[in-house]
C-alpha cells in the first residue's frame, strides 16, 4: 500500500502530543532517552545487540503526534540509521510504545537490498 493511500484512514489534524519524555527501556534491553520539546524530540539510543556483541550507541531525533511517535537513530559507531515508528499502547499496564523498525547500513555494491533490515520492539518506561 502506497503512504498517501494508508493516509486516507488517518484522524484530520494533529493530536493532542502525549509527553513521551523520560527513559525508556526495550524486550532486548536496548536503552533510550527521550527529551521532548513540543512534537520534537532529541536523545540519545543506547543498543545492547550489536555487531561483535558489544553496546552500540546513537543520537536519536525524532516527532510525536497525539500517542504516535516515530525516530530515527544515526549510530555512532556504524555507517548505519535505524527508524521506528509506534504508537503508545493506550491499554498497557505501564507507559509502552509499540513499534516496528527498519535499519539501513553500508553493504558492498551489488548488496543493496541486503542494506535493510526490518523487525519490532516493544518499549517500557523506566
Amino acid at each position: 500500500m502506497q503512504n498517501e493511500q494508508a493516509l486516507i484512514r488517518s484522524k484530520p489534524g494533529t493530536g493532542t502530543a502525549v509527553d513521551f519524555a523520560g527513559n525508556w527501556t526495550n524486550e532486548l534491553g536496548s536503552k533510550m532517552l527521550l527529551v521532548q520539546t513540543g512534537q520534537a524530540l532529541s536523545g540519545s539510543y543506547e543498543s545492547a545487540v550489536s555487531s561483535g556483541g558489544t553496546t552500540a550507541t546513537g543520537t536519536l531525533t525524532g516527532y510525536v503526534d497525539g500517542d504516535l511517535i516515530a525516530f530515527i537513530v544515526h549510530w555512532d559507531q556504524f555507517q548505519a540509521i535505524t527508524s521506528w515508528v509506534g504508537q503508545l499502547a493506550p491499554n498497557a499496564p505501564t507507559d509502552t510504545i509499540k513499534t516496528l523498525w527498519q535499519m539501513t547500513n553500508q553493504v558492498d555494491v551489488g548488496d543493496e537490498w541486503a542494506s535493510i533490515n526490518a523487525g519490532a520492539d516493544v518499549f517500557t518506561r523506566q
